[in-house]
């Protein structure tokens, strides 16, 4: 990620932040719309997950620029996913999931900037987290 593109994907997230309930929402209706096998991964009452989303992105977006630091807990939260069922073919809908909440609750809509920013940083993160789960899985 460029230095450009980090401070468009925190810009965009201070814009959106205000209405994260509703794009935590959004984020797994599409989620469980477009990968409904992915379902039975969560609660029925989504309530709790929804606030950890809100709280694990606004986490990333903040250290976009120190991605080195939180490696760890990125790789942490891999390990963890593999532990619910997750496998490295669910971070495709994941990530169009995130970007139709994003372009769903962004004020005008996400310009094609935001969206080619908010894209690089999910590959960032989702490549380090494949990459974790695939070494976590052949141990």
């Amino acid at each position: 990620m460029t230095p450009n593109q980090i401070e468009t994907v925190k810009d965009s997230f201070q814009q959106i932040y205000p209405v994260h309930e509703a794009l935590s929402a959004t984020f797994y209706d599409e989620l469980f719309r477009i990968a409904p096998s992915v379902r039975p991964f969560f609660a029925e009452d989504m309530t709790e997950q929804r606030v950890k989303l809100s709280e694990t992105l606004g986490a990333v977006v903040n250290n976009l620029h120190q991605l080195p630091l939180i490696a760890d807990t990125v790789i942490g939260l891999a390990r963890r996913h593999v532990s619910y069922g997750a496998k490295p073919e669910h971070f495709a809908p994941v990530g169009h999931a995130l970007i139709f909440a994003l372009e769903k609750h962004m004020p005008g809509g996400l310009t094609e900037v935001e969206t080619d920013a908010w894209v690089a940083a999910y590959t960032q993160i989702s490549d380090l987290m494949t990459e974790a789960m695939l070494v976590h899985t052949a141990a």
